[in-house]
């Protein structure tokens, strides 16, 4: 046997050549085989990330509506119905002093619908449900403009559950979760 790389006249057991140090394949040992590595991880991304994923959504809605309820209780004050009549407005809106009044109940009703969303999310990641993955999604793609919470936690989910490969680890995941 000889060397593949220098021509060096090798032992039938080297493993090596002692002349460059190049490493040798016989018969009875096959080279290295290259892959794309193994193709089941028993602890993939989704299954390592799902239930942290899912306490942060209920950790945002907890913080979304702590902040929600004080700038809705901040709209209250400035446009509520006390204000209506008073000099705030100087006498004259283009939109009327009911449309400020109407101001903050838009507000709560946008901010309770919010929250209503991200606790389903939440919810469906926590217990795997097969539609969750889609919900993270959607939400995650609007929670990255509300900076720099929802931000990070938008760029965690769509991290997560994005790419295709995750899309069948969840699909398995939410289906072990449910014939169990």
């Amino acid at each position: 046997m000889n060397c593949s790389a220098c021509g060096n006249a090798l032992a039938p057991d080297a493993r090596f050549c002692p002349r460059c140090g190049g490493q040798t394949f016989s018969q009875q040992q096959p080279g290295p085989a290259y892959s794309r590595g193994p193709s089941f991880f028993p602890y993939s991304r989704v299954a390592r990330n799902i239930q942290g994923l899912a306490i942060l959504w209920f950790v945002y809605a907890g913080l979304r509506i702590f902040t929600g309820l004080f700038g809705v209780s901040v709209l209250h004050g400035l446009f509520g119905r006390h204000f209506g009549n008073s000099d705030f407005t100087l006498g004259w809106s283009p939109f009327g002093s009911m449309w400020l009044a109407s101001l903050w109940p838009m507000a709560l009703f946008s901010l309770v619908t919010s929250v209503f969303c991200v606790l389903l999310t939440a919810y469906a990641l926590l217990t795997r449900q097969p539609w969750g993955r889609i919900f993270a999604i959607i939400f995650g793609i609007l929670a990255l403009i509300h900076f720099p919470l929802g931000t990070a936690l938008g760029i965690y989910t769509l991290w997560v559950l994005a790419p295709s490969l995750s899309g069948d680890e969840y699909a398995a995941l939410a289906d072990a979760q449910h014939k169990a």
